[in-house]
């Protein structure tokens, strides 16, 4: 992925704001770094635009008529992940500021920019949010294979205490039977302790 003042960043973009005006300005911005750039009037409709076209990054108005920018982004964000920009015309006129600080927390958008935006601010917000949104994925997706390899370790080693007390066997033993098995059978090591797991328990 280029920088800015890159031609193509080769992603696709999602807009969702009620004005059609604002929609084409932001288009037109956006057309710099990005061909793939796909609109929505509405919360609901923005929602179901994210399931469809799968975008890298969406920039999604608060205000809006049928489901507001914060009520979609948290269910786009159940469904299919993705960096959320929130474009905000300000918060001078909002009566409870924590109450809506947050809300926007708990949305799970990445940041919120304060219209009218500026280009650079745009273009900037854009590449930087991809990239971290990647980098926390990644690193969620590391901290669930940690997470699966700790749960398939103490099924191992129940898996072997339980061959060694019914065969009375080695733990050495025990861990080479459950090695054969998984070998024989194309399964990983943990599938088959929960499977010895489960036939001593019946």
């Amino acid at each position: 992925m280029k920088d800015e003042k890159g031609l193509n960043l080769n992603i696709k973009v999602l807009v969702v704001d009620d004005y059609k005006e604002r929609r084409k300005e932001l288009g037109v911005i956006l057309s710099s770094i990005t061909t793939k750039i796909y609109e929505a009037d509405n919360g609901a409709s923005g929602v179901m635009a994210a399931e469809e076209f799968k975008p890298d990054i969406i920039f999604m108005d608060i205000k809006m008529p049928s489901m507001n920018g914060i009520t979609a982004c948290k269910k786009i964000m159940e469904k299919n992940p993705v960096p959320v920009i929130f474009l905000t015309a300000g918060v001078g006129d909002i009566k409870d500021y924590d109450k809506y600080m947050e809300e926007l927390k708990g949305s799970g958008a990445f940041s919120y920019i304060m219209k009218p935006a500026r280009k650079s601010e745009i273009l900037a917000q854009t590449i930087i949010a991809i990239e971290n949104f990647k980098r926390l994925q990644d690193i969620k997706k590391e901290n669930e294979t940690l997470k699966q390899y700790i749960e398939d370790r103490k099924l191992i080693d129940k898996a072997k205490n339980m061959l060694m007390e019914k065969e009375s066997i080695t733990e050495r033993e025990a861990h080479g039977r459950l090695q054969r098995l998984s070998m024989n059978s194309g399964r990983p090591l943990g599938d088959i302790a929960r499977a010895i797991i489960l036939t001593s328990s019946k």
